[in-house]
């Protein structure tokens, strides 16, 4: 049985998503080693992730900030998100995430499967 459960934002549990990454998680519920899982991130200001894939597709909505999404492929990848914004990456998708904003930025991230972080080559 699923019981309501509540927790306040800073309440939440973060720490770093990786060894030596700035970007942290707080899981909000699942297994990250098999998923499905829920996690909140953070991204420090100006931060911007290298090129890399996850094994799993995950949903993510923007809560906090602005972001750009970049593919490997992608020349044009200038558009800024802000907060509510949706997307979808597909498992296996080589991309980069870029806090486009001076302040920090949060986002709630689904995972189908594991959560995983796979650097491009």
């Amino acid at each position: 049985m699923i019981r309501k459960s509540m927790t306040a934002f800073e309440d939440l549990q973060f720490g770093p998503l990786g060894e030596g990454s700035p970007v942290q998680a707080a899981l909000l519920w699942g297994n990250p080693e098999t998923g499905p899982a829920a996690v909140m991130v953070r991204f420090p200001a100006g931060f911007r992730e290298p090129f890399h894939s996850h094994s799993s597709t995950y949903h993510a909505v923007l809560v906090k900030g602005e972001f750009q999404s970049r593919a490997q492929d992608d020349t044009d990848s200038e558009a800024i998100y802000g907060p509510g914004t949706y997307m979808v990456q597909p498992g296996d998708t080589v991309h980069a995430e870029v806090n486009a904003g001076e302040d920090e930025m949060v986002a709630f991230v689904y995972f189908d499967g594991p959560v995983d972080f796979t650097l491009a080559e």
